[in-house]
């Protein structure tokens, strides 16, 4: 489960990376840490709108829910939605043929299990710049949106430093941006975007156990802390 992200991109470098800009400027802040489980709202690029970054909560809804987001995530959550199940006839899976969206990030977390104890690990671009993870949404009756990120199994070099579970989100090169949002998309071309290996250097290394521990974030927790028999992370 992927339940925090990092956003620390200025709202100039997002539009700038993303070639188009925010509908509500004023909604969007820098965050160190983004905790799914409080109800976040993230930016994203939707097919609905493509030459714009909406704001969107995170933890997909079906179309016509009508109750609070908490109690749907406590039944199911939807921070992340598992590839294979897209395949399916869940009410979520249909989003992937025509609501499909980019969600860019500076980050993202992962867990490494050593000696009975769970280390953090960060997963960033060089410069904190900002990439885009591969999601789905569906539009509110009050024309909101909510969205989820799609997962798949980790590669090797995600294994290295995160032990505790089987998937990663799936990352989109800039390249296939513009295909992901195109409309009238067949599902073998869907697959086949998804199944492209990211050509993005990131990097990763162990950051501060404080990361664990909900509602704390501070403006350093991102940087490097380093363990014995834990490794140091991916250059």
């Amino acid at each position: 489960m992927y339940y925090k992200l990092s956003n620390t991109a200025s709202k100039e470098t997002l539009e700038k990376s993303l070639g188009r800009p925010f509908k509500y400027p004023q909604l969007y802040n820098e965050n160190i840490l983004i905790n799914g489980f409080e109800e976040a709202t993230i930016p994203v690029v939707s097919m609905n709108e493509k030459d714009v970054i909406t704001p969107a909560i995170w933890g997909i809804l079906p179309q016509n829910y009508q109750e609070d987001w908490s109690i749907f995530q406590n039944i199911c959550n939807t921070l992340n939605t598992p590839l294979e199940s897209m395949s399916t006839n869940l009410w979520y899976a249909k989003s992937l043929i025509n609501k499909r969206c980019l969600i860019p990030v500076t980050g993202f977390f992962t867990s490494y299990l050593s000696n009975g104890v769970i280390h953090p690990f960060y997963f960033t671009r060089d410069l904190g710049l900002p990439f885009c993870l591969a999601g789905i949404y569906t539009v509110l009756d009050d024309g909101f949106l909510s969205c989820s990120i799609i997962t798949c199994n980790a590669d090797d070099i995600i294994r290295r430093v995160h032990n505790v579970g089987q998937t990663m989100p799936m990352i989109l090169d800039e390249e296939l941006h513009s295909a992901w949002l195109q409309e009238g998309v067949e599902m073998n071309e869907i697959k086949e975007i998804l199944h492209t290996p990211h050509n993005y250097q990131i990097k990763s290394y162990p950051i501060a156990r404080d990361f664990y521990k909900n509602n704390i974030s501070y403006q350093s927790m991102l940087e490097p802390v380093f363990y014995d028999s834990v490794p140091t992370g991916l250059t």
